[in-house]
């Protein structure tokens, strides 16, 4: 019993956070920087796209050695690469286009991660509402067996009324402790999601929000899809520009004798005969082909599963509506129970029946608004709100 004292204590000194305390704290999270920051860094690719290309050139030293050595500068050449079929344009579309999907990835992946935590937290709550329904039947367990204890001194009833007593009250202080230990452990599980130490948690378990509906096309994970195929249009785009004739244009200064020279302009332009960037067409050809499948399919896959969520959400309130008034039905015949078996018209058995009854039901109920609590984690994942 010291052990569960000192459980309680610490349970009692540890300052509890809520649901909201901890979402507050979620853009603070290194977890959630670190991704940002990548796709802050697709920001640099659209500089890069910006960028105009740097020119080339060359300088020539001649009569070095000979019979009239001196440094001299015999030819200067300076060039610079044009971007021509709006290859610039399409480069900057796709990058921009590029980071607009990496923000809609980073708004999934966030809403993901805070669908988890809920989940979590909830998690550590059902086990702290499930040590207080264990703590009640304990003390009820306590308050029997110390009933028992000293009516069998007395000689009222049997030895086996006095086993059977002690027997639940050792064992409901087991699960007891059982149940502690698996709400510290939860503790522990959202500590780590969370980034921070997570002492206790406390709100209220039996309060659940209704699921919305979804706008499917709307949702980050979709229009990104959207942003990806755009991004690859331009890069394909690109590409086939790049499969033209690239030309730069220069000038270049040439000695024709000593200390005299000439200059011209030059144009220089590829001859794409062998090659023409066939292989990064086709490749982003079936890229695109594949995020537009995957866009169908992810569409359908939500819709179903929104369904699924839905229905099932409202059949589990249906059944805790039901079941109130089995609850108050069941504690008005455990009353009625400890009673009469203190009264001796019934068994300790038959009392034993009706508590266990009792508690299985205070248990199930708690059990069914868990799983409501991760039905709502799901339909937070796939894209409703909180």
């Amino acid at each position: 019993m010291f052990y569960v004292l000192l459980i309680m204590l610490l349970l009692l000194s540890a300052k509890a956070d809520t649901l909201e305390e901890i979402l507050s704290k979620v853009d603070n999270n290194p977890y959630i920087k670190s991704n940002l920051n990548m796709v802050n860094s697709y920001e640099g690719e659209i500089i890069k796209a910006k960028s105009f290309t740097n020119p080339e050139g060359y300088i020539e030293m001649g009569r070095i050695v000979g019979s009239n050595p001196s440094a001299a500068i015999t030819e200067i050449y300076i060039s610079q690469p044009l971007k021509l079929y709006n290859q610039r344009k399409y480069q900057i579309e796709s990058a921009i286009k590029e980071k607009t999907f990496q923000s809609f990835q980073f708004e999934t992946f966030k809403r993901q991660y805070i669908s988890s935590i809920y989940m979590a937290f909830y998690e550590a709550l059902y086990y702290k509402e499930l040590l207080k329904i264990v703590e009640k039947e304990t003390d009820l367990s306590k308050q029997i067996f110390q009933f028992v204890e000293k009516t069998y001194k007395l000689g009222e009833v049997a030895k086996l009324d006095l086993f059977r007593s002690t027997k639940e009250y050792e064992l409901s202080v087991s699960k007891l402790n059982q149940y502690k230990t698996l709400y510290f452990e939860s503790l522990k599980n959202l500590s780590a999601l969370v980034g921070y130490k997570v002492e206790d948690v406390e709100g209220d378990f039996f309060f659940v929000k209704d699921i919305k509906d979804i706008d499917f096309e709307n949702l980050p994970d979709i229009k990104a899809l959207d942003k990806k195929v755009k991004s690859l249009e331009y890069l394909e785009k690109y590409y086939k520009a790049q499969s033209y004739p690239q030309v730069s244009l220069g000038i270049k200064t040439k000695e024709i004798s000593s200390g005299k020279y000439e200059a011209g302009f030059m144009v220089n332009f590829s001859i794409p005969i062998f090659y023409r960037n066939l292989g990064e067409i086709v490749s982003v050809k079936h890229q695109k082909s594949s995020f537009e499948a995957l866009k169908d399919y992810k569409i359908n896959n939500i819709k179903i599963t929104f369904s699924s969520i839905k229905d099932n959400y409202q059949s589990i309130k249906s059944i805790l509506s039901d079941l109130n008034n089995t609850l108050q039905i069941s504690a008005d015949e455990l009353k009625l129970a400890e009673k009469s078996y203190k009264l001796k018209t019934i068994s300790l058995f038959e009392f034993s029946n009706v508590k266990t009854q009792y508690f299985e039901t205070l248990k199930y109920r708690l059990e069914l608004y868990k799983n409501l609590h991760q039905l709502f984690s799901k339909y937070l994942e796939i894209g409703g709100q909180l």
